[in-house]
């Protein structure tokens, strides 16, 4: 899916408040993200498109998987436990709602991101 393919969906995409970036949980792949998204995890939209999404999330597989079998089950879900790892190796903390939904007959997941790391009041480490 390109955001090009749906002006609608795009400007939805470019104008959230929160990051937010769309996700193939079968294929593993970020399919589409807003500015706000690259620029918290410190990726261009072309880096971030080439990145497999569970490389955000390395050493967390067994939450992301839940995650995503809850959304994709139920059609939405949230969580505060996963982090995002930034392209720099830091781990940020994160607020995360998700919903899934239907396009040309497969189904994708619709992300919002929040970076809870001042909530949080400390940094993770970079292991």
């Amino acid at each position: 899916m390109k955001t090009g393919d749906d002006p609608r969906f795009e400007q939805l995409l470019e104008h959230a408040r929160d990051a937010a970036f769309v996700l193939d949980p079968m294929e593993d792949r970020f399919l589409a993200a807003n500015p706000a998204v690259c620029a918290m995890l410190g990726y261009s939209l072309e880096e971030l498109l080439a990145t497999p999404a569970s490389s955000i999330h390395r050493g967390e597989l067994p939450q992301l998987h839940d995650i995503l079998t809850r959304v994709l089950h139920d059609g939405h879900a949230s969580t505060v436990t996963l982090t995002c790892r930034a392209r720099s190796g830091r781990r940020l903390p994160t607020e995360m709602m998700l919903r899934a939904f239907r396009r040309d007959g497969c189904v994708y997941v619709l992300v919002l991101v929040r970076d809870r790391s001042e909530h949080r009041g400390r940094e993770y480490s970079t292991e």
